[in-house]
């Protein structure tokens, strides 16, 4: 039930209402992408904070020394205080290049991370909540700290995902017609609507900042072990050793350094199992895609 977006992912694979990228398409975001990771990694250096990739930039970094073939975005993240000051100081910086997304803004923005996205790209999704900052992304995770003492860490967590599935309703009831207009009638969609709509009384942002307000209470940055609450497998799913995480180290990435975990494979075994095995074409999840334009005037839009 907690997994309403990656269900999306698959179901946009082949959709005739959806955009397809081809595979130059993929490259050429991926060009776009490089050079994005390229200022954040320069900004984040610059500034002493500590991030590394995840998700599925981590598993391309082990698996294909880079980008994996089809994907066409990129995941890092950031322990809680650094993603914070990430969030202060970048647009200082380079404001004039990048919008800068999170639920703390004024914008009608509703997920529990961050994206930083490339100002004169355009690549609209189909629950974008402000087309006009839609460009090419990086989606930006905080990494929180849990409670050392195992009861606190199981109220924490139960908490937090409880939070984060009443925003997630709330966020699929806001968006009922478009998941049926575009992939039909979903039992998952119709229960978490039901669900969102008797929780809608509380708006959407104001569950989404107390689910974020809860994820990043525990303050011991010394804890042993470590979560992606906001991940797609959240609290539980993604906890870590602390270890396994920090310090970030380098690695190369299409012929760039840049940072992952100290010991990626914790990450990634918990995430995807056998994560050097590539799946089949079927199972590659795929981004529910409206429109793209690359700033050079080659714009495609889905009709």
């Amino acid at each position: 039930m907690l997994e309403t977006n990656a269900l999306v992912r698959r179901l946009s694979i082949n959709n005739s209402k959806l955009l397809t990228l081809s595979d130059e398409n993929i490259k050429d975001i991926q060009a776009v992408l490089l050079d994005m990771m390229a200022d954040f990694d320069a900004f984040c250096r610059k500034n002493g904070l500590s991030y590394f990739l995840c998700g599925g930039s981590a598993l391309g970094a082990q698996r294909h020394g880079g980008f994996i073939p089809w994907d066409d975005d990129m995941d890092v993240a950031m322990p809680r205080a650094d993603y914070v000051r990430m969030r202060e100081l970048f647009l200082a910086e380079y404001g004039d290049r990048y919008w800068v997304q999170s639920i703390t803004d004024g914008s009608g923005y509703n997920l529990p991370f961050m994206k930083l996205r490339k100002k004169g790209t355009r690549y609209v999704e189909i629950f974008e909540t402000d087309p006009d900052q839609a460009g090419i992304f990086i989606d930006i995770y905080p990494l929180e700290n849990l409670p050392d003492v195992a009861p606190a860490r199981l109220l924490h967590g139960v908490v937090c995902d409880f939070l984060h599935f009443c925003c997630s309703c709330v966020r699929v009831n806001c968006n009922k017609r478009i998941y049926l207009n575009y992939f039909g009638n979903l039992r998952a969609v119709k229960v978490k609507a039901l669900l969102g709509k008797c929780l809608g009384i509380i708006p959407l942002k104001t569950w989404c900042r107390l689910a974020d307000r809860v994820a990043s209470s525990c303050k011991n940055e010394q804890s042993k072990f470590v979560s992606f609450p906001s991940g797609r497998k959240h609290y539980f799913g993604e906890m870590l050793h602390r270890a396994s995480v920090l310090p970030p180290k380098e690695c190369t990435f299409n012929g760039h350094l840049f940072f992952e975990m100290s010991n990626p494979a914790e990450h990634l075994e918990t995430l995807y199992g056998d994560f050097t095995a590539i799946p089949k074409q079927h199972n590659r999840e795929q981004h529910s895609i409206l429109t793209l334009d690359l700033g050079v005037n080659n714009e495609q839009i889905l009709l």
